[in-house]
């Protein structure tokens, strides 16, 4: 049956939610497109209703393996290799996006990922030539990832494909006591954080939620045994809760007039709030953020940035301190 360009699009992202075992219902995902309607600016808003039949058009047109499961309330794909065969939709936008993502993603992800990420930019693009696309601009766009660990591709691989397929891992590690320990270990999140890869997931050595640096794994093996995602540890996977670091609350920072310049540019936090002194100088305030965050980025300002709450940050900044000089006095 003829298909419209809007419900295209609904189908596009109805299969793209699916192939990231996000469960999507009728309600959830109509409500995910009227959000993508106010940011994006896309028509493609609509009734459960449409949605429910959307999903019999993947089933009936499409042959989409799809079934609902109760106990996570959405659907999913019963044969994960299954792929939409659908008219191509690429508008001129959508390319250069998936050009400057392949662009980014370099940057990020190891071997051979790279490579399967640029190649299938590459195939896109030989169907697909947009004219605001040309070499001078994908040679312009530079990123430079600050402090980026570089990962090994015989460890990375082995644990990308255990959190994509939910399956169990034995890892070596090396602790950050020098100790080199072996676990099993479940991937629910993969985190590119400041640089460096980590997972997040359940640890049945410490039989507890952990974060582990890819950098310290020696060896990532399969074990065959599978796993079902906790939506409750990949929540926790945020900007302060990566590391599950102690927070401190009602943060007050007096800032000097030259920090105070740079603020907007390299935040505090996201949620700071600036109050602005007659003296070009400021005070800003978080409601909460992670000890060592606020600790690490106070040290770094060199002396332009003064804890006036909580007071206990204080002392802990003054120890950093007092260590920092002793050594360099020596």
């Amino acid at each position: 049956m003829p298909i419209s360009k809007k419900q295209l699009i609904r189908l596009v992202r109805l299969v793209a939610s699916l192939k990231e075992n996000r469960y999507p219902n009728c309600s959830s995902f109509a409500s995910e497109l009227r959000k993508a309607d106010i940011s994006e600016n896309i028509n493609v808003a609509c009734t459960p209703k449409t949605i429910a039949r959307d999903i019999q058009i993947l089933k009936d047109d499409f042959g989409a393996p799809i079934k609902f499961n109760a106990s996570r309330n959405g659907y999913y794909l019963t044969k994960r290799n299954w792929n939409f065969s659908c008219p191509q939709l690429f508008e001129e936008t959508a390319v250069l996006s998936a050009v400057l993502g392949a662009r980014v993603a370099e940057h990020i992800f190891p071997e051979p990922l790279r490579h399967d990420v640029r190649s299938a930019v590459d195939y896109l693009l030989t169907n697909n030539n947009p004219d605001a696309l040309n070499q001078i601009q994908v040679d312009s766009l530079v990123v430079i990832p600050s402090n980026r660990i570089k990962v090994d591709a015989n460890v990375f691989m082995p644990l990308f494909r255990a959190w994509e397929n939910h399956e169990i891992c034995h890892i070596e590690y090396l602790d950050s006591r020098g100790k080199t320990t072996s676990r099993d270990f479940e991937p629910h999140a993969m985190v590119f954080y400041d640089g460096a890869w980590y997972t997040k997931g359940f640890c049945y050595v410490r039989n507890q939620m952990r974060t582990l640096t890819v950098a310290r794994m020696k060896s990532v093996a399969s074990t065959g045994r599978k796993f079902v995602p906790d939506q409750k540890i990949i929540r926790t996977v945020t900007e302060d809760d990566v590391f599950d670091y102690e927070a401190v609350e009602n943060v007050v920072v007096h800032c000097d007039a030259y920090l105070t310049k740079l603020l907007p540019v390299r935040p505090l936090h996201p949620t700071q709030k600036i109050k602005h002194l007659p003296n070009g100088e400021s005070e800003v305030s978080v409601e909460k953020l992670p000890r060592q965050r606020l600790i690490t980025w106070t040290l770094h300002q060199c002396g332009r940035a003064t804890v006036i709450e909580p007071a206990d940050a204080r002392k802990d900044i003054l120890g950093f301190a007092k260590t920092i000089t002793d050594k360099h006095e020596k």
